[in-house]
């Protein structure tokens, strides 16, 4: 006979039943927990390696050379914030750059100018040399470092600084005239005329290339070619100083002195000009034997000791004429 159960009974569970229910709760929360790390990886670190993938997809440059690259772009504005001199403040005399303003930019390129135009080279090679740390992108550092190197016959040095001009403002042609000038003095005038008809494509203003192009044909005495040069630079501005100067040089190595010096005396010099006028305008008056004139220009030309007609004449030379044009004067 079945003993009734007491109420409640029902509700109270046998030892095996409790253990296989906790066996399978905790095998539950055994799966549930490598499911919830699944998840947490899935979001986190999966959408990070796909910004990465997507990255190197835009660059083959790693993430980091990306950083890199921002950061030196970050730098090159800060430089260019602090040095605040726009290239409509730039402006050039006797081929030389000077600012306008009082940033210390302006003020340091100024003053190594000024130097320049007294033909002290090494002085303003040093201000400018000190000032690039500080503004290694500011056009007039590199391009007036440039001249100092030339007039120093550092030749591969300013090529290194012109060149880096070039790349700052490739469209200012006379960094191409000087660069063309130094292939020039390197005896590679193949090249050289290159430079100067580069020179005319980014300027057709830049009547110095129609005239440096001459003075080569000049020195390998194919005058033609030569005057054809300076006649081109004519036609663009008849009244243009060195191709007024190139004709007299003609005249000049024809023997025709007086033809030089009536071609000279019509030459404004009021503005920039080639200060080989002096040595044509004292030679052809020597030959004449006006040797007044001769030894008053020979001293007129020695007040430009740092212009580039000194880089292949030497003040010596030129000294050595003043004073036979002044013995001539006293007999």
């Amino acid at each position: 006979m079945n003993t009734p159960r007491p109420a409640g009974s029902a509700a109270r569970r046998s030892p095996a039943i409790s253990t296989e229910i906790e066996s399978v709760m905790q095998l539950k929360a055994e799966n549930i927990r490598p499911a919830r790390t699944l998840f947490r990886v899935c979001t986190t670190y999966i959408p990070m390696l796909l910004l990465s993938l997507i990255l190197a997809l835009i660059s083959p440059e790693t993430v980091f050379p990306a950083e890199d690259r921002l950061l030196r772009l970050m730098e090159q504005a800060r430089r260019e914030s602090a040095e605040q001199v726009a290239t409509e403040e730039i402006y050039s005399r006797n081929n030389i750059l000077f600012c306008t303003g009082t940033s210390e930019a302006a003020s340091a390129n100024n003053t190594a100018a000024e130097h320049m135009l007294k033909g002290d080279y090494s002085r303003a090679a040093e201000i400018l040399e000190n000032a690039l740390l500080r503004s290694a992108l500011f056009l007039p550092f590199r391009y007036n470092l440039g001249l100092c190197r030339i007039h120093l016959e550092e030749l591969s040095v300013a090529l290194v600084h012109l060149n880096k001009a070039l790349q700052l403002l490739p469209e200012y042609s006379k960094t191409w005239i000087h660069i063309g000038f130094i292939y020039e003095r390197t005896g590679r005038d193949d090249l050289a005329m290159q430079y100067y008809k580069s020179a005319l494509r980014h300027n057709p203003r830049e009547l110095e290339a129609y005239t440096l192009t001459g003075d080569i044909y000049f020195r390998r005495n194919q005058l033609e070619m030569a005057a054809r040069h300076y006649d081109r630079s004519l036609r663009e501005n008849p009244r243009y100083p060195n191709g007024l100067l190139g004709r007299a040089k003609i005249h000049f190595e024809r023997g025709e002195y007086l033809k030089a010096i009536i071609q000279i005396k019509s030459i404004d010099t009021s503005g920039e000009y080639d200060k080989a006028l002096h040595y044509y305008y004292a030679e052809s008056a020597f030959r004449l034997r006006d040797y007044q004139m001769a030894f008053d220009q020979y001293g007129e030309l020695l007040k430009h000791r740092g212009d580039r007609f000194f880089l292949t004449t030497s003040t010596f030379l030129i000294y050595h004429k003043m004073e036979l044009s002044r013995r001539f004067i006293e007999r």
